[in-house]
């Protein structure tokens, strides 16, 4: 038996002998310049190109041929066992064949057209041919808005979203349908010209007087500058101006949805699959959000394929499985129908708004960390591959002097791309996109996502094919190759120097949340310095033990126990520094306070969290429908409330949840995730039961 070399030998043998700058101890010289020469943000640009076509609005007629269009793909890229699934879905697919409104007098003006701007006649909208009068009712979505006013057998002009107006003024009095300059913009003015993508129901439910499934009509969209026009035009006319609304659409079809598979193989392991997802529903153009992420998965899976094939790389030892799903959707319902597939799954990885031209609108690669619930080598590896190709794509004064390359070290750009900056970091978790679905406890599969914020152009008429830089494509999907390479290709004797360098960011994490912990007692005032001892005194203690189950997670990659000598010297350390951490916290109390920390005084509601066990009720199929039953207290961030749930696990007391959470979003910051309170996780936990996701133990 070979016994482990030191730490610090591992951590010397894993560091590329070039030095520390630009390298990552997961992405060799050689192997990043193999990703890199093969990679191409062209032809991820060119995939793009085509899905832009698509009204990909979920799942109608567009959507479905851009499946096929990727399926299509995925098959000519050389990837595997390529098949459409399709699935069962509880929305209404929707497709317009046409759809155009016009403005009679005093002038025709046209106001919208499908074939120009798909997204100015709403989703969901009915084939309507009407004519009548255009009434202004200001935003529309309030009753007082339509005092004195008359709509019914009219069409309303209006600020509000469709949805909202197509209840007050369509449903409850009468008028024929919408005509809004809402913006998804958080400022109209910001983006004047902007026409936003929205929807109107498909039909009424719980609408005060109005017999639930009564239908929409529809909804027609103009930008806000358009919609101020409008409303000027009406106001000196003094009285309705003739409109003429003609659309052809249908709601036909199967409710089901679709999504795209495909594998490269591995050669040995089938257990431990690694996952690429991205998502294909959207907006007719919706370039960056998300036919860049597809795109590039089509260029991932190509690249990779041919490499594979061409005996540059060897085959990988575990699968890595491609998914082009309906956004949020896709993912759960084929959990719900193959409940073994999760503990298939080794981690996923989703692109979702990849492509973005970053010098527009400030913009910048956000990668997630893991939830505190979920730690896993991935956040540390996802991390040293994106700030390698990050640092060899910035200029830094201080390289003119090395008489290295400049501006950019190690630079990854395309041809017809840019030469920008790669502005990227990781930030904690978020979610609002794919890799949110491999997260929650009873799926349990470490998930992050490659996602651009902020986007002045999301969801609207704007987010076309000049919004998006190939070379922010390529550099992107070098990062996510690399990280899925990694995991995929792992070898046993590779896992002890993984755990090394786990251990060693592991120690720099928990020496940050310690500062973090200082900070926020030296930024308490009076009294308020007695409240935040406890919550400081929590995050040193919960940093530490999610470095503990980070280690832990090790486990399937190291079947032959090669790391347990590390991870238990790791531990040790952790220990020593829980304690060396705890005390150098309470010697910072007492210099800001000239006392020592006061001793706990529990009250009521923490004695009654402290006896109280949480569980989950039922298995992961009953609990995913039942988790969408919960009502979460305001004030609370809806991912602490995921978090509270998800460290409910059947060990934690109440109290042991609400310091778990309450240490992660102090770590973050409440700037990031917001405070959460013992009420706040008391209440969560207690709908929680109601809505039969939790029982109590």
């Amino acid at each position: 038996m070979t016994k482990t070399p030191p730490l610090a030998l591992l951590l010397a043998m894993l560091l590329p002998a070039t030095g520390l700058a630009q390298t990552s101890p997961f992405l060799t010289d050689d192997l990043q310049r193999t990703l890199v020469n093969e990679i191409s943000g062209d032809r991820s640009f060119e995939h793009l190109r085509q899905l832009t076509r698509y009204h990909r609005t979920g799942p109608g007629r567009d959507f479905w041929a851009a499946v096929e269009y990727i399926r299509s793909s995925a098959e000519d890229a050389g990837l595997e066992d390529v098949k459409v699934i399709r699935q069962a879905w509880d929305g209404r697919p929707w497709s317009c064949a046409f759809g155009e409104a016009w403005l009679l007098g005093p002038e025709p003006v046209k106001l919208a057209d499908f074939d120009e701007v798909a997204v100015s006649i709403a989703d969901h909208s009915r084939t309507t041919h009407v004519r009548a009068g255009l009434v202004d009712v200001g935003s529309g979505t309030t009753a007082g808005d339509y005092e004195g006013i008359e709509v019914e057998g009219r069409v309303v002009l209006a600020a509000g979203g469709p949805a909202a107006v197509m209840r007050e003024a369509v449903w409850q009095r009468g008028a024929l349908g919408v005509v809004s300059y809402a913006s998804n913009r958080l400022q109209p003015f910001d983006a004047p010209d902007q026409v936003a993508w929205t929807r109107i129901p498909y039909e009424a439910k719980g609408v005060s007087g109005v017999e639930d499934g009564t239908p929409g009509t529809f909804g027609i969209m103009v930008s806000p500058r358009r919609g101020r026009w409008l409303q000027e035009r009406l106001a000196a006319a003094g009285e309705p101006i003739e409109i003429q609304v003609d659309i052809e659409a249908e709601h036909g079809g199967p409710r089901e949805q679709g999504m795209v598979e495909a594998w490269i193989r591995g050669r040995e392991i089938h257990d431990q699959q690694i996952v690429l997802l991205s998502h294909i529903q959207e907006e007719k153009t919706s370039a960056n959000d998300n036919g860049s992420g597809c795109a590039n998965m089509l260029e991932i899976g190509r690249a990779l394929a041919r490499l594979v094939r061409e005996g540059k790389i060897p085959r990988p030892r575990r699968d890595i499985r491609f998914w082009w799903v309906n956004e949020l959707s896709s993912q759960p319902q084929y959990f719900r129908d193959h409940p073994e597939t999760p503990g298939k799954m080794l981690i996923a990885l989703n692109q979702d708004m990849v492509g973005a031209r970053q010098s527009w609108g400030g913009r910048v690669q956000y990668a997630s960390r893991l939830p505190w619930s979920l730690p896993h080598a991935l956040d540390d590896v996802l991390e040293s591959v994106l700030g390698t190709i990050r640092d060899g794509n910035t200029s830094y004064l201080a390289n003119r002097g090395t008489g290295q390359p400049q501006p950019f070290l190690k630079e990854v750009r395309a041809v017809k791309g840019s030469r920008e900056p790669f502005h990227a970091r990781m930030v904690p978790y978020f979610d609002s996109t794919d890799h949110h679905s491999f997260t929650p406890r009873h799926i349990g599969v470490p998930g992050a996502s490659l996602t651009n914020w902020p986007d002045q152009w999301i969801h609207s008429s704007a987010d076309d094919l000049e919004n998006v830089d190939p070379t922010q494509l390529e550099r992107n999907a070098v990062v996510v190759a690399a990280v899925a390479h990694y995991f995929a290709a792992l070898e046993n004797d590779d896992v002890p120097a993984l755990a090394a360098y786990m251990a060693a960011r592991g120690r720099a994490r928990v020496a940050g949340d310690a500062a973090t912990a200082v900070a926020h007692l030296a930024r308490a005032r009076g009294e308020d310095r007695a409240r935040a001892w406890p919550e400081a005194a929590a995050l040193v203690r919960e940093t530490h033990a999610r470095e503990e189950r980070a280690l832990a997670s090790l486990g399937p990659l190291d079947p032959a126990g090669r790391t347990a000598e590390i991870v238990a010297a790791a531990r040790r350390q952790l220990q020593e520094s829980r304690r060396a951490e705890a005390l150098g916290l309470e010697q910072a109390y007492v210099a800001l306070t000239g006392a020592p920390p006061p001793a706990p005084e529990p009250d009521e509601t923490a004695r009654a969290m402290t006896r109280t066990v949480y569980a989950p009720s039922g298995d992961a199929t009953e609990l995913g429908r039942s988790l969408r039953k919960i009502e979460a207290p305001s004030g609370l961030h809806p991912l602490m409330e995921f978090e509270i749930l998800n460290f409910a696990d059947g060990q934690r007391t109440a109290w042991e949840i609400y310091e778990a959470v309450a240490a992660e979003a102090l770590s973050a910051g409440d700037w990031y995730y917001g405070t959460v309170t013992p009420a706040r996780v008391q209440a969560v936990l207690d709908s929680a039961v109601k809505a039969g996701a939790l029982e109590i133990h």
